[in-house]
């Protein structure tokens, strides 16, 4: 088995790594502060095709083919470098990927047309689709055979305060998989003020659905069918998240190593003890197998393979404990300067929450799947 990066993958990389370090991590603190993207942010991540990635060349985007000519490995290298910069900008810089394959792959003529208008259309800030995910199962769904009725709040989530519309997968007791205007009847957007203390930049927000309307083109599908294809769009999102976890786990150990060598006591810098050598190379194995899991389960979703949506799973589990940890002992590292904001591992400890919480409790999901198998 070849694990080299061939050379498209290596210039991706490099050049994603130069721009999160040279953009996304020079934003970083002031919009963490501010609690908004930059403006220069967005025209940069359209120049890097960050934003049309998933749309079809035909409809504006940069998709040469279908959805399943889309790249998930190329994705998950792309997003350990965007965690590497910032975690809600890259987020915000990801959002439509997950939208926009799933209407190209299961929605109508109607679904395409609506969203990709959308995302497409040049603004500042750009509209932006997000995945909601009902996995607390709090949505009344009522099935009228053409039009599909929503009620109930999902969120908050990253991006949905700029969201144009949004990609519903409910997987409760009525399947169903749909795209939803925000500006629907009976659909509002509620900003969250004050934002969480993690992701501030990522313009969070809760979507409230009051007896909202979808319209049969908008709901791409139903039952069974929506379900597998719910187990799929998840697969996506999944892989997306512990790709950017794994970057600020390792962004957030560079920091440490560094602090480690030029922090200097009893006259030897402190990373030379052996209590804080051995808790860099444990985290930086952790780091290391939780890559590898992540770039194993994007190769198995771009061949269909039946594990993927295991593997999947299995790499956002791990790779947000591992993120959970990594910062956590690099805020030890640096002591009590670890929770200064002048100093970057203050923020990524705040910025590792959203990866655990983000796509439920799937170690859970698991074992009841095991037991009722």
């Amino acid at each position: 088995m070849d694990f080299a990066l061939d050379d498209e993958q290596s210039l991706l990389v490099s050049t994603v790594r130069r721009w999160s370090e040279r953009g996304l991590r020079t934003w970083a603190a002031d919009a963490d502060r501010g609690g908004t993207a930059p403006g220069p942010m967005w025209s940069a991540a359209a120049e890097l095709g960050l934003l049309l990635d998933a749309v079809p060349a035909a409809a504006g985007g940069l998709l040469d083919g279908d959805a399943g000519a889309y790249s998930h490995l190329a994705r998950a290298l792309r997003g350990i470098e965007l965690g590497r910069g910032c975690a809600a900008l890259a987020a915000l810089c990801e959002s439509n990927v997950e939208p926009a394959l799933a209407v190209a792959r299961w929605g109508s003529s109607a679904a395409r047309e609506t969203l990709y208008r959308a995302i497409a259309a040049d603004g500042a800030p750009p509209a932006i689709a997000v995945v909601a995910h009902d996995f607390h199962e709090r949505l009344a769904i009522e099935d009228g055979g053409a039009a599909v009725t929503l009620r109930g709040r999902l969120g908050p989530l990253p991006g949905l305060a700029l969201a144009s519309h949004v990609l519903v997968v409910a997987t409760g007791a009525a399947p169903v998989l749909a795209l939803i205007p925000v500006a629907s009847p009976g659909a509002r957007v509620v900003p969250c003020d004050p934002a969480p203390s993690a992701w501030r930049a990522a313009a969070w927000g809760a979507l409230e659905l009051d007896g909202a309307a979808i319209p049969a083109e908008l709901v791409l599908a139903r039952g069974a069918a929506a379900r597998a294809a719910a187990t799929e769009v998840l697969s996506w999102m999944r892989v997306g998240l512990a790709a950017r976890a794994v970057g600020v786990a390792a962004i957030a150990l560079d920091h440490a190593a560094a602090y480690g060598r030029d922090r200097v006591q009893f006259g030897q810098p402190i990373g030379r003890f052996e209590s804080i050598a051995h808790m860099l190379d444990e985290n930086q194995t952790a780091v290391a197998a939780a890559r590898l899991l992540v770039l194993q389960a994007a190769w198995e979703i771009d061949r269909g393979a039946a594990s993927a949506a295991d593997s999947a799973s299995r790499a956002r589990d791990l790779a947000a404990r591992v993120v959970a940890r990594a910062t956590i002992d690099a805020v030890q590292i640096f002591g009590g300067y670890g929770f200064v904001n002048d100093f970057p591992v203050e923020k990524l400890m705040r910025d590792a929450r959203p990866f655990e919480v983000l796509a439920g409790n799937e170690a859970l999901s698991r074992v009841l799947a095991a037991v009722e198998g």
